[in-house]
């Protein structure tokens, strides 16, 4: 299990296999990943970007605890999650980074797992702010769970729980 405190600048930060983001800067263009379409901003709360990047929409700009494992099977829910999406993600290279939207991802965000395809659930749980937290603005505090088990085909989003306002 890994946690951090990302920045979530814009409402949002990032989980990605570290090849991809790898390969954008080869070219000397970081493509952040802008896929937030209306039904991933209504209905799932996170954006799909290609199959190796997800955004993962916060209920506030603000520093946001995130809670990354490894499972070998679908794990139970967390308890008292108020909204759960899940989706795929492939991690071709064996490891991903989780980062803020406004932050060059580096090693301190690299969380090695083994190479392969997944299920990614990601869970949002009412918290308290992270040490962190700068932000006076009112609103909830989330705890960001981010699930990963490994699986043997694409099944696409599936909103477990839908919850939070828009």
């Amino acid at each position: 299990m890994r946690r951090a405190v990302v920045l979530a600048e814009h409402g949002q930060f990032y989980i990605q296999d570290v090849d991809g983001q790898a390969a954008a800067e080869d070219d000397g263009d970081y493509d952040w990943p802008e896929a937030w379409s209306d039904e991933a901003v209504d209905e799932w709360r996170i954006g799909l970007d290609g199959p190796c990047s997800i955004a993962v929409g916060t209920a506030r700009s603000d520093h946001v605890e995130t809670i990354l494992q490894a499972h070998a099977a679908a794990p139970p829910l967390p308890p008292g999650a108020e909204h759960v999406v899940e989706a795929d993600l492939a991690v071709p290279s064996g490891a991903v980074h989780v980062f803020g939207c406004m932050e060059r991802p580096g090693p301190q965000h690299r969380v090695a797992v083994p190479a392969g395809a997944y299920r990614i659930r990601v869970s949002h749980v009412p918290s308290e702010p992270p040490a962190a937290a700068k932000s006076a603005q009112p609103g909830p505090h989330f705890r960001y769970h981010l699930d990963l088990w490994p699986c043997t085909g694409a099944s696409g989003v599936t909103v477990i729980r839908h919850g939070l306002p828009t």
